[in-house]
């Protein structure tokens, strides 16, 4: 006989389940654990990755500055700009999330606009997260120019004669 009280208990349990109402929040957050967790890593991965491109711009631009210095200074020459490139770009990039790093410098002789260096990189960061969801690297890009010579630049100055700059003797 005891087998048939936990078959009936189990029946009226059965019963009682679609009309309950208590803990449906722990339910319906069981079942967005799931999409709440991927954003969440997908946001740590894509913020890992930001980095690593945000510190290639920063070293990148140092290095088409410093490759356009010593150009104009004549301490290089033009077969060596992709070899000091590589070797300044090396010494200041410094982030070790980015795998499979690469950078070059391309180099436009004076033209009657001066002359200019544009220096690309690349590479790659492998997630942690997003590696489930089917995407286990995610890759960036970003370039850096630097102009010299004639160039032409405008300047343009605005003066204030409003009446407040009237008060205080401002004017």
């Amino acid at each position: 006989m005891p087998g048939s009280s936990i078959v009936s208990q189990l029946r009226r349990a059965v019963s009682r389940f679609p009309s309950a109402n208590q803990g449906n929040i722990a339910v319906l957050f069981g079942f967005a654990l799931l999409p709440i967790l991927g954003f969440m890593g997908a946001a740590i991965d894509y913020t890992r990755a930001n980095s690593a491109r945000s510190s290639m711009q920063a070293a990148l631009d140092s290095t088409a500055l410093m490759l356009a210095k010593d150009l104009s200074d004549g301490r290089i020459t033009v077969g060596e700009i992709n070899s000091k490139a590589t070797a300044y770009f090396t010494a200041l990039y410094t982030n070790k999330d980015a795998k499979s790093v690469t950078i070059n410098a391309t180099y436009t002789a004076g033209t009657s606009q001066g002359s200019t260096i544009l220096v690309n990189g690349s590479g790659n960061v492998t997630t942690e997260f997003m590696k489930v969801a089917g995407f286990p690297n995610i890759n960036f890009n970003t370039s850096s120019t630097s102009a010299w010579g004639r160039v032409r630049m405008r300047v343009a100055m605005g003066l204030d004669n409003t009446g407040s700059m009237a008060q205080d003797g401002k004017m």
